[in-house]
C-alpha cells in the first residue's frame, strides 16, 4: 500500500508543482475545472506517494493541457522533465 509523503522537502516541491502547473496553465482563472482536477492530482502525489499510475496521468493531462493550448509545448516539455524528477527524488 502506498503511504503519504513524510519529508517536508518531497511535500513542498510536490505543492511548487502542482502551484506552477495552475498558474501556468489558467493564469486568469478562466478554466474552472481546472483547478478542482489538479487538486485531484496533488492529493495522490500527496498522499498516495510512489504511484507510477499518477505519473502516467498527469503526463498525458499535461499533453491535453498543451494540445487544448493552455500550455505550450515548451512549458508541457519543462512540466513533464518536473514529473521524472519528481519521480527521482521521491515526492511522485
Amino acid at each position: 500500500m502506498y503511504e503519504p509523503l513524510k519529508d517536508p522537502a518531497a511535500i513542498a516541491a510536490a505543492n511548487l508543482y502542482f502551484d506552477d502547473l495552475i498558474a501556468l496553465a489558467d493564469p486568469g482563472a478562466a478554466l474552472p475545472h481546472l483547478r478542482p482536477q489538479v487538486e485531484d492530482f496533488r492529493f495522490e502525489a500527496l498522499n498516495h506517494a510512489g504511484m507510477l499510475r499518477t505519473q502516467n496521468q498527469l503526463r498525458g493531462f499535461l499533453w491535453g493541457l498543451m494540445v487544448a493550448g493552455a500550455l505550450t509545448a515548451e512549458q508541457m516539455s519543462a512540466m513533464s522533465q518536473r514529473l521524472d524528477s519528481g519521480r527521482a527524488n521521491g515526492w511522485l
